[in-house]
């Protein structure tokens, strides 16, 4: 597992909850988890993956907010959280983070935090 790059598992029909085991994943730098029906909460170990340039998990019936720790990722350029059940506040440092680009939390009930 210390080599995997890419993770892409789309429209496959996943259920229950996003392992938080992605997290030793270290070398990871695009995450694709998208369109299944995964629930629970976002991992906290996500905040570790420390390569990672790509996160979409948008799609799935994710909810609770979104880790502190995902606006500390070095390298992400990318977040897609959209179309899931996240509520409470966004992270403010993903609004700081300056190699993010890319922002999408819409369809979602999470609130700017000010």
């Amino acid at each position: 597992n210390r080599h995997v790059i890419s993770l892409y598992i789309s429209s496959f029909g996943l259920t229950g909850t996003l392992s938080p085991d992605i997290g030793f994943l270290r070398n990871l730098q695009s995450l694709y988890i998208v369109g299944n029906t995964l629930s629970g909460e976002i991992p906290k170990s996500l905040s570790q993956l420390n390569n990672l340039i790509e996160m979409a998990l948008y799609g799935n019936e994710l909810h609770g907010s979104i880790p502190e720790g995902i606006g500390d990722l070095p390298k992400l350029e990318t977040l897609d959280l959209s179309m899931n059940h996240l509520s409470g506040s966004v992270p403010r440092k993903l609004g700081t983070n300056g190699k993010l680009q890319y922002l999408d939390l819409s369809g979602n009930r999470s609130e700017e935090r000010r």
